[in-house]
């Protein structure tokens, strides 16, 4: 990567124009009349010509003998977040038909990746996903949305019991996953390199582990069917107000003044003082403790993200006002 410094020119009053570096325009075969594209990321600009060849990226993974349950499926994950556009999964002996369910497992995990070939002793998956077409932007803002929804929907099942509700919730945890994913991958391949990239992706995995955890409260509700009012409704109160936290960062992490991101950092004493309140009715109940503990982890994870839109704000800005 080389850089260099051009000064900005204005044509016609109202058009700045930049010169393009002539090693770059050889190198690319830009001639008059060729067509660029220009990304926004953030404070910063990337142009590439429209016509550009992309080098394909092919990686090979070689099973070599048994595989624990979990290993090959981490794997595969730190394969797609490494960037591939070919990935050739490849063994001396036949493929049995647990690995392949765990490729076929995997591709619907992850965002754009197909299989492309399968025989008896390979398979081909291949990245089809176009990502200028989805920016890291709309990815977040989905993720922003769907842990909101599961959020909401977790104190829905608190309070009504629904089973049916709690596996949905569940169910949902996958789709946050692959948002996530795919955003490491598009960091991790360099696609971008703005101020904003590091905090979006901080962001990213609190909404994660968000997510995690209102999984953990739907798992421990489905072995709990029998929760008292007492109980349900003072976890009902602490978990509404974890959740108007949540709400109030994620909004702010789109764009909010210093004081207002201040005082949703100050609410984690709060946090943490009902936590302790809650701990200390000793009802016996490992349930109970155990979705007190999740919940204040939600709450806490709510100030992280205004702590992290600060460190963004006062990173993008030379002057500060208070």
């Amino acid at each position: 990567m080389t850089t260099e410094s051009r000064k900005i020119q204005i044509t016609g009053g109202s058009t700045y124009i930049v010169s393009l570096p002539p090693t770059w325009v050889k190198a690319n075969q830009i001639k008059k009349g060729s067509t660029v594209t220009i990304e926004s990321l953030g404070d910063s600009l990337t142009l590439y010509p429209n016509e550009r060849k992309k080098r394909e990226v092919v990686k090979e993974l070689e099973i070599t003998g048994n595989l624990s349950n979990d290993l090959l499926p981490r794997t595969l994950v730190s394969l797609y977040i490494s960037g591939f556009d070919t990935l050739i999964i490849k063994s001396e002996s036949y493929i049995s038909q647990e690995i392949k369910d765990i490729v076929k497992k995997f591709s619907r995990l992850v965002m754009g990746v197909e299989i492309f070939e399968e025989s008896a002793k390979a398979l081909t998956l291949q990245n089809v996903l176009d990502s200028e077409s989805f920016p890291l932007t709309t990815a977040l803002r989905r993720m922003i949305m769907n842990v909101n929804l599961m959020l909401g929907d977790t104190a829905k099942a608190l309070d009504s019991m629904e089973s049916e509700l709690m596996e949905n919730i569940i169910g949902r945890d996958d789709d946050v996953d692959r948002y996530h994913f795919y955003m490491m991958k598009e960091i991790s391949i360099g696609k971008y390199e703005g101020k904003d990239t590091i905090f979006n992706l901080i962001f990213s995995r609190i909404l994660e582990r968000v997510a995690d955890h209102t999984v953990n409260i739907c798992t421990i509700l489905k072995d709990s069917p029998n929760f008292d009012q007492k109980k349900k409704s003072e976890l009902m109160q602490f978990i509404m107000y974890c959740y108007e936290v949540f709400q109030k960062a994620t909004t702010s992490f789109l764009g909010a003044d210093l004081k207002t991101l201040n005082e949703i950092v100050n609410v984690k004493t709060n946090i943490i003082a009902n936590k302790a309140q809650l701990m200390k009715k000793k009802y016996g109940d490992v349930s109970y403790s155990g979705i007190v503990e999740e919940i204040s982890r939600i709450g806490l994870y709510s100030t992280d993200i205004a702590e992290i839109t600060m460190d963004r704000y006062v990173n993008k800005n030379l002057t500060i006002k208070l």
